[in-house]
């Protein structure tokens, strides 16, 4: 059997706004972006509502809410840029981070038809870089003096996973097992032997 995964990815609500203006204020904002935001749960509000970045929030199974992952679209077709926030100090270096990130790319790619997901982190940023070098994004190069942190400029990373990498690397994945679609396709096929549709009874389009 899969191992029960520890987080989900649940829509963000009215009684989250808060928990985000907690969480950019804190480290968890910066190690998600490079700098920390003082922003009211109403400015955030806003934001999202202005942005094209779209947010789920990171949850344990029984709902708790631990942070955010976010993706927008490049002005290329099928291009996205990602990133995850795990806005709980106390529950960094558990895995949850890389687990939701994987569950958003997975989104990305089986239910957006993503081409090019897209990835950056600061090189500061230890648990990010350790994920970066381990074989799972492709490096694609070193932005330089990038951010600005405690004084000092930092580089960052930038990489990608590319659809036939993500599928290459995984196998088969599917939502819908391919003996359940298998099976629908012959209940209709048998429905149709037994009532075939004249062209009268399609519906037709409105005028």
């Amino acid at each position: 059997m899969p191992n029960k995964p520890s987080v989900t990815l649940a829509p963000v609500t009215d009684s989250d706004y808060e928990l985000f203006s907690q969480w950019i204020a804190s480290n968890a904002g910066l190690y998600g972006s490079g700098a920390k935001h003082q922003v009211s749960a109403a400015e955030f509000k806003a934001f999202l509502e202005r942005s094209d970045d779209q947010y789920l929030i990171v949850c344990t199974p029984d709902g708790q809410a631990l942070g955010s992952v976010a993706w927008r679209p490049t002005d290329t077709p099928g291009n996205y840029v990602v990133g995850a926030m795990i806005g709980d100090a106390d529950m960094w270096g558990a895995g949850f981070g890389l687990e939701a990130t994987i569950l958003l790319v997975g989104m990305l790619f089986n239910s957006k038809n993503a081409h090019r997901v897209e990835f950056l982190c600061g090189v500061f940023n230890r648990r990010a870089v350790e994920t970066f070098c381990s074989g799972m994004i492709n490096v694609e190069g070193v932005l330089r003096d990038y951010f600005f942190v405690d004084g000092t400029y930092h580089d960052a990373l930038i990489g990608s996973v590319l659809r036939d990498e993500y599928y290459a690397a995984r196998g088969p994945s599917e939502a819908v097992p391919a003996a359940e679609k298998e099976a629908a396709r012959e209940i209709v096929a048998d429905f149709l032997g037994k009532n075939p549709i004249a062209p009268r009874d399609w519906p037709r389009a409105s005028m």
